[in-house]
């Protein structure tokens, strides 16, 4: 009897030992040092959701636009000689304006159809920006009037030639011829600069006359500037092109052919004269006396031979 109580002591002795050791109910387990960080038990599921990774969409919002061809190259110019090479210059875009040598100066235009003195100018004021690929024409300028009381320039003694205001260069001439008639500028003969010179007689007006059909052209200062200096070239307008454009040359020849053929202006011979030497012999001694005349006409000194070689 002593022996089964005693068993069954030692039976319930064991069973308790057992349920200490599996950690029943109520027990606390020692912490985990894996690195893992103990939470406080809720009795919820634990949200084993995976969490949203997808990148977000940094497409670059569609900036296309229309396909646009690359802008051409500008020449600029102003009147019927810089209309005809404009439109001959294949690959160039032709702006018709007063304000070329201002575009040409600003590098807004790659070339521009000019008066030699003004090509001039802007090579001295942009320290060699520019250059002459050819010179286009000789002469360029008459004496207009509303009538027929002018037939010679003998016939503006005692009168106000009325000349385009900013044609400083053509104004300088024109007095040296006079001059050389014997007029005495400010007195026998008076220049007075206006806006709306193409409106007065008589007036100092290139040949087109501005396509004013009120007047005519009276005096051929071409033909005067044969007589008074013996020389048959008065350089008028020249192809000036910056130094960086491309398609210099391929613009020169285009020139060329638009003046083949074309009827002239009054007062106004064309010709085609290219080449750094044969331009330097044409134009050098026009300014010096565009020099002499006015030093500002041609920016205040004579262009060095840089001028003469685009």
């Amino acid at each position: 009897m002593k022996k089964a109580l005693a068993l069954t002591l030692a039976l319930v002795w064991i069973v308790a030992l057992g349920g200490c050791i599996a950690g029943g109910p109520g027990e606390t387990l020692p912490p985990e040092t894996g690195g893992g960080t103990q939470t406080e038990d809720t009795g919820k599921s634990p949200d084993t959701t995976a969490p949203d990774t997808t990148p977000e969409d940094t497409t670059p919002p569609d900036t296309q636009t229309e396909d646009t061809a690359p802008a051409l190259p500008v020449l600029a110019g102003f009147g019927p000689v810089a209309e005809a090479v404009g439109a001959a210059a294949t690959g160039w875009e032709f702006m018709n304006t007063s304000d070329a040598a201002k575009l040409l100066s600003d590098g807004a235009a790659g070339a521009a159809v000019l008066s030699v003195g003004e090509a001039a100018r802007i090579y001295n004021e942009t320290d060699g920006a520019i250059a002459v690929a050819a010179l286009l024409t000789s002469g360029g300028w008459v004496i207009a009037e509303q009538g027929d009381a002018i037939r010679d320039i003998f016939s503006l003694a005692g009168k106000t030639v009325y000349v385009p205001a900013g044609e400083a260069e053509a104004a300088a001439v024109f007095g040296y011829i006079a001059g050389e008639y014997g007029f005495e500028i400010g007195s026998t003969l008076k220049l007075e600069a206006t806006e709306d010179a193409r409106s007065k007689t008589p007036a100092l007006l290139p040949g087109d006359l501005y396509g004013n059909a009120a007047q005519r052209a009276a005096i051929d200062l071409l033909a005067e500037w044969k007589d008074v200096t013996g020389q048959s070239l008065w350089p008028g307008l020249c192809l000036a092109v910056r130094q960086d454009a491309e398609g210099a040359e391929a613009l020169a020849s285009a020139a060329k052919k638009a003046l083949e053929g074309a009827k002239a202006l009054p007062g106004t011979e064309y010709m085609y004269v290219t080449g750094a030497d044969t331009l330097r012999e044409s134009l050098r001694s026009y300014l010096s006396l565009l020099y002499r005349l006015d030093p500002e006409i041609i920016g205040g000194y004579i262009p060095d031979d840089g001028f003469y070689t685009p």
